[in-house]
C-alpha cells in the first residue's frame, strides 16, 4: 500500500468487493469456484489451468476450467498429464527447477520458437487461444504452475504496467499456495478434489486395485451404485478407463 504526500492512503488502494469475497473464501470449500469467477470476470480469462510439480518432479493437475467449453478443459488437462505433454511445454524446465519463494510471470511471446508445432496446435490452435499468461511459484513442498488463456484480446490490456502485473501474479499465486497448504488433503488428491465424496472413495479404491464387489461391500452400496459413481467420476475427469485414471493421478 502506498501513501499520499499527506500521509493518507493513496487513492485506489482499497480492494474491490470481488477481491474481498475471494479473500474471505480462502481455505473454504467454495474458494476455487470464487477464484475461477474472479480470473474470468477481472482478468478476462477464458480458461484456467493449475498444475503442481512435486519435489520428485511428478506433475499433477489441481484445477482446470474452460468457461465456454468445459469438455475442452478436461481433455486438455488429461492430454497434458496422461500423455506427458508437459515434457513438451517450453516452461517445464523452469517449473521443475524454480527455487522456493521465486516467482516467474511468462507471456506467450516469451515462448518464441521453443514451442513445437504439435504442442501449439493441441493447446492453442485447436481450442482457439490467442494469448496466455503463466505464473510459476516455487515452494518447498513443490512448485505451482498457473496458466490463464484468452481467445480474444490480450492480458496486457488488463494491467497498466509490469508492476501491476507482478503484484497480481504474486497475489494469485500466494492465494493458491495458501489454499492448498491449508487443505493438504486436497493437494494430495490432485484432480480427485473435483469429485464428490463418494466418487473420490470409488476412484481411490480403484487406484488401490480393489474390485467393484469389494468396493461395494466396503462402502455399503450396490454394485450398480459403484458403477454409477465411477462413470460420473470418469466423465468429470475427462477419462474413460482405469489405466487413464492411474495416468492422471500418477
Amino acid at each position: 500500500m502506498t501513501a499520499s504526500p499527506t500521509g493518507q492512503p493513496a487513492p485506489g488502494w482499497l480492494p474491490s468487493p470481488a477481491l474481498l469475497a475471494l479473500l474471505d473464501g480462502l481455505g473454504e470449500d467454495d474458494f476455487l469456484d470464487r477464484f475461477l469467477d474472479w480470473v474470468h470476470a477481472v482478468l478476462g480469462a477464458d480458461q484456467c489451468m493449475l498444475f503442481f510439480c512435486a519435489a520428485d518432479k511428478r506433475v499433477s493437475t489441481l484445477l482446470y476450467k474452460d468457461f465456454a467449453q468445459d469438455e475442452s478443459a478436461r481433455a486438455l488437462a488429461h492430454s497434458y498429464i496422461s500423455e506427458r505433454r508437459y515434457m513438451q511445454d517450453p516452461n517445464f524446465a523452469l517449473l521443475k527447477e524454480c527455487p522456493p519463494g521465486e516467482l516467474h510471470v511468462l507471456h506467450l511471446e516469451h515462448l518464441g520458437n521453443e514451442m513445437g508445432p504439435n504442442y501449439r496446435r493441441r493447446f492453442f490452435d485447436e481450442p482457439g487461444f490467442k494469448d496466455k499468461l503463466s505464473i510459476i511459484r516455487g515452494h518447498a513442498a513443490g512448485n505451482y504452475y498457473l496458466n490463464l488463456y484468452r481467445r480474444a484480446g490480450s492480458f496486457s490490456e488488463v494491467f497498466r504496467d509490469p508492476e501491476d502485473e507482478a503484484a497480481a501474479a504474486r497475489m494469485l499465486s500466494s492465494l493458491l499456495v495458501k489454499h492448498y497448504l491449508i487443505n493438504q488433503k486436497m493437494l494430495a488428491q490432485g484432480p480427485l478434489a473435483f469429485l464428490s465424496h463418494r466418487e473420490q472413495q470409488v476412484c481411490q479404491a480403484v487406484l488401490q486395485g480393489k474390485k467393484s464387489e469389494l468396493i461395494a461391500d466396503e462402502l455399503g452400496v450396490s454394485l450398480n451404485s459403484v458403477a454409477t459413481y465411477r462413470k460420473r467420476a470418469y466423465e468429470k475427469l475427462g477419462i474413460s478407463s482405469r489405466a487413464q485414471l492411474f495416468a492422471l493421478c500418477q
